[in-house]
């Protein structure tokens, strides 16, 4: 159709305009594609590695062996594997964990290298291996032998290789993990023996048949302790919140920016209309009929959909598998195959050009509905006062203010478009900030003004006497809400005169220790407040447990109840001079086969430290891509604010106003709505972390805090703003090209 060779000629004419929204389609598609192909691969390769590799449903330490394996794997209908496990401190900083080769559970996975031979050799974590600079072939000094490392290992119970299942960041730096024969374990004081279980039906509820399987320990005299089921372990349960939370944000973020292209495509498409309604008028007398205009309009919007959603998704194909490459290098999974999908990159071009399709078509199709007589009269400019302006009085204002809101009020399509635009960027970029300054907040500053003490030891059994000097007793003991098995925290006891554990109130005074007091976060979640009696399951027996909270503790050092340790041991029946741990100041001399773990705040600084630092490049990068969208969204809005407004720039420079002016009347009319739009942001961004860390909650057990700085607010303000200040610039040049016969041809027309 010759009325096609039109389409061209639109498209120069406005070459910054149409290539503004081809980038954000293009952002849309790539988005789309690499979020999902990421959680997508990761999920295929940790479901694979924790299936074929066998996986623990839980593990335990007994007080005594196992004596008949095969029976009891008979009756609970699982495999069971007993493995050796022993900390070597290789430095006061740097500890490696020494575990047996497995056959039947948690089957190591060589991912470089050769496999285990001799006694000597040994399997190291890639990551732990990389920080601290040890290669394929070097030798390394541990428990006092010397090993060769023949290669890098994956364990399906270390996919988040945490020292302790209840630390939160991983730190290579201190701590790793390293596989050796069972033979190389002789000549090692007091290794400590591990049970794994798997079930084998694999549709029944974990709990129940953990809880069955801890009554037949129980009844043949075996006791358990640091049980740990694979739903609360971190080291296995947090690649999957990784995972899911990357397929949840593969559809909204990639859905705001087709929307947004939707409603500015909307708005020029109808803008078009309106000023060639004549010509339109005119093609109908001629004998075109309304499908062949109807097919004619719409090809700018899918040509565009078509062209962003097919280079957004050719330049999402070759980064998906470096991407995926990047998180599985943080999650320690052996890397099989990593698959494009050609289903999401058809996704990818579809949804835009079902999107922009369909909204552009709705708008073509309620303006050719007219008549061609109707068409040919032309489209006359509505001037009626809407509701907005008539709530606002705007007759108060003077004239340049009246003049800028008006502008924008006339049109709330666009100031809608605008005000989404603005809002959206300000909401991404601060996203980002926001949870780097949540978690430094949690894992730093609430937990040092919180725990007073530099290391945690955790004993294997109970333990009775005194502390040593500079350190103070504590027992704990696990706990769920009776209605939620997946909310899992600590009741702790502790010395009711303790200077080491500080708790405050939301008004910042002081709580005592020798009450019961329950952490912000997890009072949170359950809903409790000060005066409540609550009861809980124990972890260990069944059964339910009720206590009386006397104080909110406003601090998100994790999810604890604190009592005083007299009382915590008489309600659990425990013996009323015995603890399970200690907190001290200085570094003690316990030897390790007394206990079950260990833990340095320190180490946790330096982790959330090493974390921090390629998140400042994350958040740097998002902040430049929120700059982007923000630049196209403020300078598509300011362009078509321009060409609406070209007869009245024309009437400025006839009446005498300068350059300067008239420039601030047209190009500064959105700054109300910018404002408007990154004030609604912080609310907006509030509510999201709130929705997203509740996610976080329930996934891994892991609550936090949603802390907004003052400075990054400022940042983010500033960049919105100097973007704003960018795209005037750009739309400058605009203004000054409109000249004053504009106004005359308008009038002779």
């Amino acid at each position: 159709m010759r009325l096609n060779k039109r389409i061209l000629r639109i498209l120069k004419e406005n070459k910054l305009r149409y290539l503004s929204l081809l980038i954000l389609i293009m952002l849309g598609s790539f988005t789309f594609i690499v979020a999902a192909g990421i959680s997508q691969n990761l999920a295929a390769l940790v479901t694979t590695f924790t299936e074929g590799y066998k996986q623990e449903d839980l593990s335990f330490r007994a007080n005594n062996p196992i004596t008949d394996m095969a029976e009891l794997e008979k009756e609970a209908e699982a495999i069971i594997e007993e493995s050796k496990s022993f900390d070597a401190e290789l430095s006061d900083s740097l500890t490696l964990r020494l575990l047996s080769k497995t056959e039947k559970l948690n089957i190591p996975a060589v991912i470089e290298g050769q496999p285990l031979f001799g006694p000597e050799d040994i399997l190291l974590d890639p990551a732990f291996a990389k920080a601290n600079g040890y290669a394929v072939g070097s030798k390394i000094e541990a428990a006092g032998k010397t090993f060769t490392v023949v290669g890098f290992v994956s364990l399906p119970h270390y996919i988040y290789p945490l020292k302790n299942v209840n630390d939160i960041m991983v730190s290579p730096n201190n701590f790793g993990v390293g596989v050796i024969q069972r033979e190389g374990f002789a000549g090692i004081d007091n290794p400590t023996s591990i049970y794994s279980v798997r079930f084998n039906d694999r549709t029944q509820s974990l709990n129940k048949q953990a809880r069955q399987f801890r009554q037949r320990l129980h009844a043949e005299g075996i006791t358990e302790s640091d049980w740990v089921d694979i739903m609360n372990n971190k080291r296995a349960r947090t690649a999957w919140a990784s995972i899911t939370g990357l397929k949840a944000m593969s559809v909204p973020l990639p859905a705001i920016m087709f929307l947004l292209c939707c409603l500015i495509i909307g708005i020029m498409i109808w803008r078009m209309i309106r000023q060639e309604s004549v010509i339109i008028g005119a093609l109908y007398a001629q004998g075109y009929r309304r499908r062949e205009l109807i097919r004619h309009y719409m090809a700018i919007p899918l040509l565009l959909a078509i062209a962003g959603g097919v280079i957004g998704g050719f330049l999402a194909l070759p980064s998906v598998a470096p991407s995926v490459i990047a998180m599985v290098s943080y999650y320690n999974v052996p890397i099989i195959d990593i698959k494009l999908s050609i289903f999401n990159f058809f996704i990818a071009i579809l949804t835009p050009v079902l999107f922009l399709g369909v909204s552009s078509y709705l708008v073509i199709r309620s303006e050719l509905k007219r008549s061609p007589a109707e068409l040919m009269k032309g489209s006359k400019e509505k001037t009626r006062v809407n509701a907005l302006e008539r709530a606002l009085k705007l007759e108060r204002f003077r004239f340049s203010t009246k003049f800028k809101l008006r502008e924008q009020f006339r049109s709330i399509s666009r100031l809608l478009f605008l005000f989404l635009g603005v809002t959206s960027a300000s909401v991404f970029m601060l996203f980002d900030f926001t949870i780097m300054n949540s978690m430094d907040y949690a894992f730093k500053s609430s937990t040092m003004d919180t725990y007073r003490f530099e290391y945690e030891y955790a004993f294997k059994d109970l333990q009775y006497g005194k502390a040593p000097k500079g350190a103070e007793i504590f027992g704990a003991g696990r706990f769920y809400a009776e209605n939620n098995e997946g909310i899992e925290f600590y009741v702790t006891g502790v010395e009711p005169k303790s200077t080491i554990l500080t708790l405050k109130d939301s008004k910042g005074n002081s709580l005592p220790n020798g009450q019961t007091n329950i952490t912000k976060p997890l009072a949170d979640r359950l809903g409790i407040k000060a005066g409540d009696s609550v009861s809980f399951m124990n972890k260990q027996d069944g059964k339910s447990y009720t206590f009386h909270i006397d104080a909110v503790a406003n601090s998100y050092a994790g999810q604890f109840i604190f009592m005083p340790i007299d009382k915590f041991n008489v309600k659990l029946g425990l013996p009323q001079s015995s603890y399970m741990g200690l907190w001290s100041t200085k570094k003690l001399d316990i030897p390790d086969g007394q206990l079950s773990g260990t833990k340095s705040l320190r180490e946790t600084a330096s982790a959330m430290d090493e974390l921090l630092g390629p998140m400042v490049s994350m958040v740097a990068a998002m902040t430049i891509i929120a700059c982007v969208i923000g630049l196209i969204i403020i300078y598509l809005v300011t362009s078509l604010i321009i060409e609406e407004s070209r007869n009245t720039i024309s009437l400025f420079k006839i009446f005498g106003y300068r350059r300067r002016e008239i420039r601030s009347l047209i190009l500064n009319s959105s700054t109300f709505i910018i404002l408007a739009g990154f004030i609604i942001s912080i609310p907006v961004m509030t509510a999201s972390m709130s929705a997203m860390y509740g996610y976080l909650g329930s996934m891994i057990n892991l609550v936090l805090p949603t802390i907004i700085s003052p400075l990054y607010v400022i940042i983010c303000f500033v960049a919105i703003m100097l973007t704003y200040q960018i795209s005037k610039l750009m739309c400058a040049k605009k203004v000054n090209a409109v000249s004053m016969s504009e106004a005359l041809k308008a009038g002779t027309e």
